[in-house]
């Protein structure tokens, strides 16, 4: 049976070379097809990131909170880490959409690259601290009714998504 952190992890994964393609498109914004990159990126972000988080703070962070303080520890940061990545997707998301009705929608290019720029830092850095550190504190403490529990919760939502 795979471990939440295994298939978080594997995520991240899926979600670094995503931000690999993200920025090569914020820096090229003239090329060619970059309306349909940008739109699946706005589809990846929206279904596939924003998931992963929902497993994270629905499934994982509340058995992690049983062993760990929430606002005193890992976890209160990185779901401060979550609030400013939703806010720079949702910018990001916001000039995508002028982008697709107006390619030299200047407003449209700058909300593009510097929420995209942000979300791609701050997201890398997240990544590397979840995968190196938070993971590794829940792979030592979660019991296994707990990891079941997670388990359930992912399958839940996967099933909603």
């Amino acid at each position: 049976m795979s471990r939440p952190t295994e298939i978080l992890s594997n995520d991240h994964k899926v979600v670094l070379e995503k931000l690999k393609l993200m920025e090569q498109t914020i820096n090229n914004l003239k090329s060619a097809n970059v309306k349909n990159v940008l739109t699946d990126l706005k589809t990846f972000l929206r279904k596939e990131a924003d998931l992963h988080f929902k497993k994270e703070e629905a499934a994982l962070f509340p058995e992690m909170e049983k062993f760990i303080p929430r606002d005193e520890g890992p976890i209160g940061q990185m779901l401060l880490e979550h609030e400013d990545l939703y806010k720079y997707e949702d910018n990001f998301i916001r000039g995508v959409d002028l982008f697709s009705k107006d390619e030299n929608n200047g407003e449209a290019q700058k909300l593009i690259r510097e929420n995209g720029n942000s979300f791609i830092n701050l997201l890398r850095e997240h990544i590397y601290k979840e995968d190196n550190m938070l993971f590794m504190m829940a792979d030592m403490h979660l019991e296994e009714d707990q990891i079941n529990a997670i388990m359930k919760k992912f399958e839940e939502l996967d099933k909603a998504h």
